[in-house]
């Protein structure tokens, strides 16, 4: 699926809806309905049922331009992760099908940014995409962009059902390879005990290397409760964790309660949408958000020696070194310093830019320092990547 052509499909729904004469013009008029939309998502968001703005077409429009690349990349960092650094791979059915259930879907963003990863890692295989969501104007939207802008091979199907009362719509569907909740279960669940029982719940409709993945906004409240309920379901049989964090150990940083795991990802927002951001002046330049990948099989384990760490901070260059917080393999939360003596500059900031937070690496000289879970690298090239996160849409454009 190409970045260009999504991007170009929701400029002609901003140019239809407004009745533009070219493309510029058309987001120039769609930017008020931006506005409205970014407001009701942030400032003004409702007490009680979330409006369903996939009915009004420039509200449409506007969700396409500025929320749906976001969402839509977030997804693909997600699965990133299992798939690039952890080997994850579903084995299709016979029949050549890999399922992939997109719950919440909306539009469909994390649910075509599945199907677009699984076949760039095969593209013999078949997809079958099933999407449920409470609103029929936004499947509609769904099949429209799967038939105008996605490659052969693809089947959609939609039901228009409110996640909450879906059990008759899953038990119609055979086991998926794949399960993905994106930005749909925070405003059904209040504590992370109900979030956790209803994950529980769709582990029967996963196949036996299945994986699930649920991504919630990067808020406290959010992060910290699907956090809590990752936690407790792989210390539990059911469930394996593939990604962000590198084991099944407790996260540490949720044990202190001071701050919360969430990613914080720099990326290449489309250019309608840095244009529609000129008179808003949203920060567009990451992407934060939380999320968990489960499976039902175990990934193959890290290597131990030397002990790869996640970071959960950006490299932050303070007088004569680079600091940054990293968790090992093992859980253990760890502060990690960098001498940058002899680098001008424009050097620090050049390396500093090269990692972000959940980046992966290791290093055979981690030696410790005089106060706890405190350790130095001597330079920074003796810091190996294991695992970094490249753009998604530069990505996708190289290989379409």
């Amino acid at each position: 699926m190409n970045p260009v052509a999504l991007e170009k499909f929701w400029i002609t729904k901003a140019r239809t809806s407004t009745g533009a004469a070219n493309d510029d013009i058309a987001l120039d008029k769609i930017r008020p309905a931006v506005q409205q939309l970014s407001d009701l998502f942030t400032v003004k968001r409702p007490d009680g049922t979330f409006p369903d703005y996939a009915f009004d077409p420039a509200l449409l429009a506007a969700y396409g331009l500025f929320f749906f690349p976001q969402s839509y990349v977030r997804a693909r960092i997600a699965l990133d992760q299992p798939m690039r650094f952890r080997g994850w791979r579903p084995l299709p059915d016979n029949d050549g099908i890999v399922r992939v259930l997109d719950l919440g879907s909306g539009t469909g963003p994390c649910g075509l940014a599945a199907a677009s990863a699984l076949r760039e890692i095969a593209p013999e295989i078949s997809i079958a995409l099933t999407a449920l969501d409470h609103a029929p104007a936004a499947l509609a939207t769904l099949r429209q962009i799967a038939r105008e802008t996605f490659p052969e091979k693809l089947t959609i199907e939609t039901e228009a059902v409110d996640l909450r009362h879906a059990t008759h719509a899953l038990n119609k569907l055979p086991r998926q390879h794949l399960i993905i909740a994106g930005f749909a279960t925070n405003e059904l669940f209040s504590d992370h005990k109900t979030l956790r029982d209803w994950i529980s719940t769709l582990r029967i409709r996963l196949t036996d290397d299945g994986l699930l993945i649920i991504l919630e906004p990067a808020l406290r409240e959010t992060a910290t409760r699907l956090q809590h309920a990752a936690d407790a379901l792989v210390s539990t049989p059911s469930f394996f964790r593939w990604a962000p964090e590198l084991s099944d150990a407790p996260c540490p940083i949720l044990a202190e309660q001071k701050y919360w795991n969430h990613e914080v990802r720099r990326w290449s927002p489309p250019q309608s949408l840095e244009y529609l951001n000129r008179h808003l002046f949203r920060d567009i330049s990451v992407l934060k958000f939380a999320y968990t990948a489960l499976g039902i099989a175990k990934p193959s384990p890290l290597p131990e020696n030397p002990t790869p760490f996640r970071l959960v901070s950006p490299l932050e260059p303070l007088k004569g070194r680079f600091v940054f917080t990293a968790v090992t393999s093992g859980g253990k939360k760890i502060t990690v310093d960098i001498p940058t003596r002899g680098l001008s500059k424009s050097e620090i900031k050049s390396l500093a830019s090269q990692w972000q937070r959940g980046d992966v690496a290791a290093s055979s000289t981690l030696q410790p320092l005089g106060q706890e879970n405190t350790f130095r690298i001597p330079i920074i090239e003796e810091m190996i990547p294991l695992y970094r996160w490249k753009d998604a849409r530069i990505a996708n454009l190289i290989k379409s």
